[in-house]
């Protein structure tokens, strides 16, 4: 008796989720969703994405590399719902996109790489999820200015790769020592600051994006990374932490400005448990020099 009623609960599952099936309506023609970051105030322990309908009536259904496009373009514009918010910085652009193989190859401009830890993943994952709605595109591939950002675990992402959920599950804290400018002295003086370290974000990738972000309630400190600052890669190893700056980057003039932003550099890096040297490099290369300041050998942490 008990299987007979076992059986027939199963036949009205399997009947109910194949009349879901057949009466669930298509995607009405030139209808698509923009997936945005959602605000932390309105999210209260939600999903971290959201999404937002957009009709593209003027493309032609067929044309992915246009579709594509187009659904870009429109979400790098603000959202129109309030409890959605861009994941993208400010000035961010598309370059270019192009479809091969069923993945997309998306390249935005500079600004993009500013991102690291889980606004990079948020960001990544609004583009993808845009994107892998559209019949062509199962797999995306992000650069910026035509370079891989080096904090990713995997350059191909796919909408199965989507692993957000909720903030609150993301978060690991971590203490360290940010170093920066006294304005009023002149000399470095050490901030200590709570970071979130995210899933998949290394303990320098978060100390770094702190720095950007500059100091907390203190207007006498200022943050002497230059605005192109760009880590290509890092690794720390038997007490040294390898950084692998890009070639790019836009010194401050001056050996003392340089020989400052190194030691705030430097200094902050070492704050990090493990770590006692910085060795800095420009394009995977150890050079002598980084501008005026000599960088061949690894740099102490400890002040003078």
């Amino acid at each position: 008796m008990k299987k007979r009623v076992l059986v027939t609960v199963l036949l009205i599952l399997t009947t109910m989720m194949l009349a879901a099936c057949v009466q669930e309506p298509s995607r009405e023609e030139g209808g698509y969703q923009l997936y945005y970051a959602t605000r932390a105030e309105t999210a209260r322990g939600g999903d971290a994405i959201g999404e937002f309908p957009i009709k593209l009536s003027d493309v032609e259904e067929g044309n992915t590399q246009d579709l594509a496009q187009r659904l870009l373009e429109a979400l790098l514009l603000p959202p129109e719902d309030p409890q959605l918010t861009s994941p993208f910085p400010g000035g961010t652009q598309l370059q270019d996109i192009t479809i091969s193989g069923r993945r997309a190859y998306v390249n935005f401009n500079a600004p993009y790489a500013r991102l690291s830890g889980v606004d990079l993943s948020l960001a990544d994952y609004c583009v993808t999820l845009t994107l892998t709605q559209l019949e062509g595109i199962n797999a995306v591939t992000i650069t910026a200015n035509g370079r891989e950002l080096p904090y990713r675990k995997t350059q191909i992402m796919t909408a199965a790769d989507t692993l957000i959920g909720s903030r609150e599950d993301l978060i690991r804290p971590i203490t360290v020592l940010l170093y920066f400018l006294d304005t009023e002295t002149g000399e470095l003086r050490a901030q200590q600051q709570t970071l979130a370290l995210y899933e998949g974000q290394t303990r320098v990738n978060a100390l770094l994006e702190a720095m950007r972000l500059g100091p907390e309630g203190d207007d006498t400190l200022k943050c002497l990374l230059p605005e192109d600052f760009l880590l290509l890669s890092s690794r720390i190893e038997d007490g040294i932490c390898y950084l692998n700056l890009s070639s790019d980057l836009t010194l401050p003039e001056g050996e003392k400005a340089q020989q400052q932003m190194i030691d705030s550099l430097v200094l902050s890096l070492c704050s990090l448990s493990g770590v006692e040297q910085v060795q800095i490099m420009v394009d995977s290369e150890i050079v002598e020099q980084l501008g005026e300041v000599e960088i061949a050998e690894p740099l102490p942490g400890a002040e003078s």
